[in-house]
C-alpha cells in the first residue's frame, strides 16, 4: 500500500537522529573523509542519505525517534545500491528489493564514484526537482525554513549518489539525465512505496550469512540412533508419503523442499547443540531437542501442531508452489547467503566442507514462509520470503 507523501515528509522533518547513531554513523563514514564529490565531502553525502533511511526506518515501524538499529538498516539499503547492479528495476508496481550476491565491493565502489562527473542535464533536473520540493514542504507548512532546507539538501544528496551510482554501473565517467530520472523515481518508490519488511529483509539476510551460531552448526553431527529415530518419525513419514507431490512442487535446491521438515528439524537441533555447547547431538537428546525446536516454531507463530496433523502438513505442503518470479528470487536470495558464509567464515572451502548447511536453511525459511502464510494466500510469493527471512534471522539470532 502506498504511503502519502505529506505524510512521509512531515515525519521525515520532525523525527530527530538519537546521538548514539550520529556518532556511530561518523565513525562509519570516516574511511570516506577523504574524498570530494559534486562539490562537497563525499562522507556528507552519505550522511544525509544514512539521515533519510534511518528517519525512513523509525517512520515505518512508529516511532517518535532513531535508534542504532536504523543506522543498521540505513547502512543495508546504502550497501544493496552500492554492491549489485540493476537495482533501478524497482517500479511502483514491483516497489520491493531483489536480494542480489553483491557484484562488486561495495567501500571500494563508494569511493570510486568521486571520480564521476554530474552532466549539466543531471545538475539541472536536480535543481528544478529541489526547487519543487522546497515550495511543496513550504505550501504545506511542514516545517520551518531550516528543516525544510536540510530536508530538501538531504535529498538532493540521495540523488546524488544515486544518480552516480547508475553512471558508474552502466561503465560511464559522467551522469546522464536518463540516471537522474533513476535517482528520483528510485527514492520515490523507497520512500512511498517499499515495505517495511523488505528494508528489514535487508539487514536480515547479512546477519543470517554472517551468524556464527549458523556456522558453529554448521559442524554438528547427529549420532546414527538420533538419525534412525528422525527417519521413523511422523514428520519423515508424511515427507515420504507425498514425496511425489513434494518433488512436483519443488523449489531449488529441490532437497530443501522433499525434505522440508527433517531438514529444518536437523537444523533446529543443531543450533540448540550450539547453545548447548555439544558437538554431536545424541540418541538420548531425541525427544528433549525435538520438543525444544516444536516451541522455537511456535514462538515465531507456526504452530507445533501442524506436525500432529496430517491434514494441516498437507495444506502447509500445497502452499509450497510457487509464484511467477519466486524461483529466481530464492536463487537469487541462496547465493547471497553463500557469499556472506564465504565471506565471513574466511573459508572458500566451507560450503563444500557443509554441504547441508544452506539446504536446511532454505528448508527451514520455505517452513517459516508458509507457516505463517495467512490463511486465504496460496503459494509462495516475494512477501512471504521476505518475512520467512526476518523471522529465520529472529530464531537464529536468539530474538524469540
Amino acid at each position: 500500500m502506498a504511503r502519502k507523501p505529506i505524510d512521509v515528509y512531515k515525519e521525515l522533518l520532525r523525527i530527530e537522529i538519537d546521538r548514539d547513531s550520529e556518532e556511530a554513523m561518523s565513525r562509519v563514514l570516516k574511511r570516506y573523509s577523504t574524498q570530494s564529490f559534486s562539490g562537497q565531502n563525499l562522507s556528507a553525502h552519505l550522511s544525509k542519505f544514512l539521515g533519510i533511511f534511518m528517519k525512513l526506518s523509525a517512520t515505518l515501524d512508529s516511532r517518535n525517534e532513531t535508534r542504532l538499529s536504523d543506522l543498521t538498516v540505513a547502512i543495508d539499503t546504502l550497501d544493496i545500491f552500492s554492491s549489485t547492479s540493476k537495482w533501478w528495476s524497482l517500479t511502483r508496481k514491483n516497489p520491493r528489493f531483489i536480494l542480489r550476491p553483491p557484484s562488486h565491493d561495495p567501500r571500494e565502489f563508494i569511493i570510486s564514484v568521486s571520480s564521476i562527473n554530474l552532466g549539466s542535464g543531471t545538475i539541472s533536473r536536480i535543481d528544478n526537482a529541489s526547487e519543487r520540493l522546497s515550495r511543496f514542504l513550504n505550501d504545506h507548512d511542514l516545517g520551518d525554513k531550516k528543516r525544510n532546507y536540510y530536508l530538501c539538501e538531504s535529498v538532493v544528496s540521495v540523488w546524488i549518489l544515486l544518480s552516480a551510482f547508475a553512471a558508474k554501473n552502466q561503465g560511464r565517467s559522467a551522469t546522464q539525465e536518463e540516471d537522474f530520472e533513476i535517482a528520483y523515481d528510485v527514492l520515490r518508490i523507497l520512500l512511498f512505496y517499499t515495505p517495511y519488511d523488505d528494508y528489514l529483509a535487508l539487514t536480515s539476510s547479512r546477519r543470517l550469512g554472517t551468524n556464527s551460531n549458523l556456522h558453529q552448526a554448521a559442524n554438528i553431527s547427529f549420532a546414527p540412533g538420533f538419525e534412525k529415530q528422525l527417519e521413523s518419525s511422523a514428520a519423515a513419514e508424511l515427507e515420504n508419503k507425498h514425496a511425489e507431490f513434494l518433488t512436483q512442487r519443488a523449489v531449488s535446491p529441490s532437497s530443501s523442499t522433499r525434505a522440508i521438515l527433517t531438514n529444518s528439524l536437523k537444523l533446529l537441533c543443531q543450533l540448540q547443540a550450539v547453545e548447548m555447547g555439544y558437538t554431536r547431538v545424541e540418541e538420548q537428546h531425541y525427544g528433549t531437542f525435538i520438543i525444544r525446536s516444536l516451541e522455537m516454531l511456535d514462538k515465531i507463530g507456526v504452530s507445533s501442531q501442524i506436525f500432529q496433523n496430517e491434514s494441516a502438513i498437507l495444506s502447509l505442503f500445497k502452499q509450497l508452489k510457487p509464484r511467477n518470479g519466486f524461483q529466481e528470487r530464492l536463487s537469487l536470495l541462496s547465493r547471497r547467503l553463500e557469499g556472506l558464509i564465504v565471506d565471513s567464515t574466511g573459508n572458500r572451502d566451507f560450503l563444500l566442507q557443509y554441504s547441508r548447511l544452506v539446504p536446511r536453511m532454505i528448508s527451514l525459511l520455505l517452513l517459516i514462509a508458509c507457516g505463517t502464510m495467512p490463511p486465504a494466500e496460496e503459494g509462495l510469493s516475494d512477501k512471504d520470503l521476505k518475512r520467512g527471512l526476518i523471522l529465520l534471522n529472529r530464531l537464529v539470532s536468539g530474538q524469540l
